[in-house]
């Protein structure tokens, strides 16, 4: 994964070799898992062979019919289970004995490092999707400022424009409709980050800061337009229960 979308070279050489540090120690911890279970097998090979030998030696006493050899034989086999296994040619069986063990460790060990690799998997794609949310949000905040936008009602823009824009595979901020088509403004311009907030003029226009007009309706405090500026206010905030009173208000003027 080379992590192209994030712009900044800094932060994104750091993402990449976090990420393929991972990857390596993941490979490393598989490699080694897999040349222990080789290695054991080897071994535990070697160790029947060995066994099967030390049997083989003990059994041609057997020809002197040497009664103690023969009696020390037979104990060995009653209180060794590999050995009659080998005496029984069960030598396959033997193996699947005790290898089995092995390929327990071994499958435990691929279960835990493609856990790790989905768990990084998750994380990888978490990061995405907050950088491409800071993206929109940076364009966002940055188009709301250049109209003039309350500071206080930027948030609310923001979580307003997440739900329109998306950040395109270009790096750039656009804006699409549920058939994949670049959504379009009344006048059949694209829509972009500032025509959009261009048009909440109409729509929210208590984003925006009072008017010196509005304030010079009215000469002096309770007159209309100081309730207009409280009712603007009231609504940029939220504040409902004032916005209600005020609206109450108005209506007995």
């Amino acid at each position: 994964m080379e992590f192209e979308f994030i712009e900044d070279a800094e932060l994104r050489a750091k993402v990449v070799d976090a990420y393929n540090n991972s990857i390596m120690e993941i490979k490393d911890s598989h490699k080694l898992a897999m040349d222990e279970a080789v290695n054991g097998l080897r071994s535990k090979n070697v160790e029947l062979l060995d066994e099967k030998k030390q049997t083989q030696q003990k059994l041609k006493k057997f020809e002197e019919y040497d009664f103690d050899a023969a009696n020390e034989a037979l104990d060995f086999l009653k209180n060794n289970k590999n050995a009659q296994l080998i005496k029984d040619g069960k030598v396959d069986e033997l193996i699947e004995k005790e290898t089995s063990t092995l390929r327990s460790d071994h499958e435990t060990a691929l279960g835990e490092l493609n856990a790790r690799l989905s768990e990084l998997q998750r994380h990888g794609e978490l990061y995405e999707s907050l950088y491409k949310t800071k993206m929109v949000e940076d364009s966002l905040r940055e188009a709301a400022i250049a109209a003039k936008i309350r500071p206080e009602a930027i948030t609310d823009v923001l979580l307003h424009g997440r739900n329109i824009f998306a950040l395109a595979e270009d790096g750039s901020v656009e804006a699409r409709d549920t058939e994949g088509k670049l959504r379009k403004t009344a006048d059949d311009k694209v829509l972009t980050t500032s025509n959009w907030i261009e048009g909440l003029k109409r729509t929210s226009p208590h984003y925006w800061p009072d008017s010196l007009g509005a304030g010079a309706r009215g000469g002096g405090p309770g007159d209309e337009g100081d309730l207009t500026i409280a009712l603007n206010r009231a609504a940029a905030s939220g504040n409902m229960t004032e916005y209600r009173r005020l609206r109450k208000k108005a209506g007995k003027q």
